[in-house]
């Protein structure tokens, strides 16, 4: 690494900052301008393994077991205690195909915070300490950085499959959320009526674009009316894999610039850092160049034994983003909400469907939604609120 030229890194589409908007000298932070994994990176990102099974247990199910009310511990909120240490073989081997590979783990690792998997200090932390540090070649490089999330999947899918054939980077796949996991409720997996249930026309509108997209990117081969019945478990299994690799690269992949002295900004899957959890407070920073370190350092003190977060986006991350790319509402994004919905004002009448008196009435009902209705409720709830600030905002200065 070059002190001097190193620059932030940012979270799925995030742009990278120059030093000197930091103000600082050494070293250099990432600001997260995109997003990773809470209430689900995250890393965030998102997960990093988004591991909400306990509140999603029964959202596969249409007609099984009831739901289970979203926890106000998810993700995008501090777990309460310390956690439990996870110490499956999976992990273990992770940790030593990382450090073979050069990395730093000494002061963190793996653990459960009240049913949800996050990363835990297993030393006092002060600021200014190295939490990780993961070689750049340790990372799965997607390739250069762009809006489009698909190009990056099909990237992914090819790197999956070379890994498979080389043996190699096993352990990080192997602890990937599969494709029939509960950890995959951001909107590309609702149904319609749950699209329809966000009254937020540009998300629904974004949703359909990148299934679009991927289907455009599958071509003949992509589920369709005119698919036989005898391919239609090929087609289908097509999209499944590729929305799956898309998921993964919206919460979990990080933009790092390349080699000093290059330009190109470079998008990654880091093991072990895409583990982390959000928490918008964060003063945390990840930092480095993919040739070099990629390292996430302390900006607050943290007791051994508690979760160690990273931030997904920015100030101006809204919940439209966190949402549509990690799958969870976080409070901390209530004045960039506002900020969204006073940018927007013909999506109010979308949202007016239902009043927030409506909406806290469906999740504080006995039977509970399903898990994807919970979300969508609770977005939507989110937004609103930030209209009403919005509006006596308006009127206080009118």
């Amino acid at each position: 690494m070059r002190l001097r030229t190193l620059v932030t890194l940012t979270v799925l589409g995030l742009t990278l900052q120059p030093l000197s908007a930091f103000q600082a000298s050494w070293p250099p932070r990432i600001t997260a301008t995109r997003r990773h994994q809470a209430a689900a990176l995250p890393v965030r990102m998102g997960a990093s393994s988004k591991s909400r099974a306990k509140a999603k247990s029964a959202k596969k199910s249409k007609a099984g077991p009831k739901a289970t009310k979203i926890s106000l511990r998810g993700f995008g909120r501090p777990a309460p205690g310390q956690g439990m240490l996870l110490e499956d073989d999976a992990f273990k081997a992770l940790y030593a195909q990382l450090l073979t590979e050069g990395a730093n783990l000494e002061r963190v690792a793996v653990a459960e915070f009240d049913g949800l998997r996050g990363v835990m200090a297993l030393k006092d932390l002060a600021p200014g300490d190295e939490i990780v540090a993961i070689p750049g070649p340790s990372a799965i490089n997607l390739g250069s950085q762009s809006d489009d999330p698909v190009r990056a999947a099909l990237a992914l899918l090819a790197a999956q499959e070379r890994d498979a054939a080389a043996g190699e980077r096993q352990a990080y796949w192997q602890l990937l959320p599969p494709p029939d996991a509960a950890d995959l409720c951001t909107p590309d997996f609702f149904s319609e009526k749950e699209l329809q249930m966000l009254q937020w026309p540009p998300l629904v509108t974004e949703v359909r674009g990148r299934s679009a997209a991927m289907r455009k990117a599958l071509g003949d081969t992509a589920p369709s009316g005119d698919t036989s019945i005898e391919m239609l478990g090929i087609a289908g299994g097509r999209m499944r894999q590729l929305r799956w690799a898309t998921f993964l690269v919206l919460s979990r992949v990080l933009t790092v610039q390349g080699p000093a002295g290059s330009s190109s900004l470079n998008k990654l899957l880091i093991p072990f850092i895409d583990m982390f959890n959000h928490r918008a407070s964060c003063k945390h920073y990840l930092t480095g160049r993919t040739d070099g370190m990629l390292r996430v350092v302390a900006g607050e003190p943290v007791k051994a034994g508690e979760q160690v977060h990273i931030v997904y986006g920015t100030d101006a991350t809204t919940n439209a983003e966190m949402l549509g790319h990690y799958g969870f509402v976080d409070a901390g994004a209530a004045a960039a909400d506002q900020r969204l919905v006073a940018a927007s004002p013909q999506m109010l009448p979308a949202l007016e469907r239902t009043s927030v008196a409506e909406d806290e009435a469906l999740l504080a009902a006995a039977e509970p939604l399903p898990y994807n209705e919970q979300l969508a409720v609770r977005f939507r709830l989110a937004l609103k609120r930030g209209a009403a600030k919005e509006a006596a905002a308006a009127a206080a200065s009118g």
